[in-house]
Parts: structure tokens; C-alpha cells; sequence
């Protein structure tokens, strides 16, 4: 009874091993073909934590409301 049941396990863990691994493949494949076909500009990266000019004023009122929230 117990030599079934080992061989029922690995066949199964084998087959979800070989079902998870196409999964990754195949995920792999789409990616580079959603990428090739619709390419992403490259953004330009900045050093720190630059703000944009439009989210200063969002930036300015959260550190206002975390600033009241520390006080005693």
C-alpha cells in the first residue's frame, strides 16, 4: 500500500513540476513578444526622490498632515 501511494506522489508532484515550468515558459515567451511588439520608452531616471512640478503641492500637504499627526 505504501509503494502506490509514493509513486502516486511523485508522479503527481511531477507532473505539476512540468506544468509549473511551461507555465514560466510560456509567461517568458508572451513577455518578450508583448515587448517586442509594443516597446516601452526609456525613462529618464533621477537620482533622490524627484517631484514633478504638477505634485508638489500633494507632496507639501501629506508631510503638512504627517507633521500635525507626530506632534504630542
Amino acid at each position: 500500500m505504501l509503494l502506490p501511494g509514493l509513486k502516486l506522489m511523485i508522479t503527481g508532484m511531477g507532473i505539476v513540476f512540468l506544468f509549473l515550468a511551461l507555465l514560466v515558459w510560456i509567461i517568458g515567451i508572451t513577455a518578450r513578444l508583448v515587448q517586442s511588439v509594443n516597446p516601452q520608452p526609456e525613462q529618464n531616471r533621477r537620482a533622490g526622490l524627484a517631484v514633478e512640478p504638477d505634485e508638489a503641492e500633494l507632496v507639501a500637504v501629506i508631510a503638512a498632515a504627517l507633521q500635525q499627526h507626530r506632534r504630542p
